[in-house]
């Protein structure tokens, strides 16, 4: 609850972890999918792409030895349809689910998905749900836009590494 101070969180949550800081004080690197065709670009933040092939996801961020620490699969609202359609999104979750931390970011709004002409809604909802009960590891965020999906995406992914980096002398 927003009154609570980090103590009395921490007394309330043994164990749990309270974040003390932003996800990243420097910058760090995304590695962006080699088939990704049209990747963020991160403007305006501290961050370095190189272009790589990512065994799941379009972005990821790597540790310090080199093991992909998180990704994300970004989606239009027309490929999410798609690929719910399809089944592929099914297979691109499984994969992602062998990462610590994982994500599916769409550039749209969840009601969009009631409001398509050639598709019912309430279908692609429905394969949503199973999927996301089916990979509970697996986030799935609704962006609203491409530059909230990059914003989002950059925060996940900050988030992520920081975790892996993070010592904390109070534990």
């Amino acid at each position: 609850m927003f009154w609570q101070t980090q103590k009395t969180a921490r007394t309330a949550n043994p164990g749990g972890r309270v974040p003390r800081r932003r996800a990243l004080a420097g910058g760090f690197t995304v590695v962006v999918d080699t088939r990704e065709r049209y990747p963020f670009r991160f403007a305006g933040r501290d961050v370095t792409t190189e272009r790589a092939a990512l065994t799941a996801g379009d972005y990821g961020v790597r540790t310090d030895d080199g093991q992909l620490r998180a990704a994300v699969e970004r989606k239009t609202l027309e490929n999410l349809t798609a690929s719910l359609s399809d089944g592929t999104l099914a297979f691109q979750m499984q994969r992602l689910t062998e990462l610590p931390l994982a994500a599916v970011v769409v550039e749209g709004r969840y009601p969009a998905l009631f409001e398509l002409e050639h598709v019912a809604g309430a279908w692609l909802g429905d394969i949503l749900a199973r999927l996301a009960v089916r990979y509970p590891g697996v986030q799935v965020v609704f962006a609203d836009s491409r530059r909230f999906a990059e914003e989002w995406t950059y925060r996940f992914l900050a988030a992520a590494l920081g975790d892996a980096t993070e010592t904390d002398p109070q534990e």
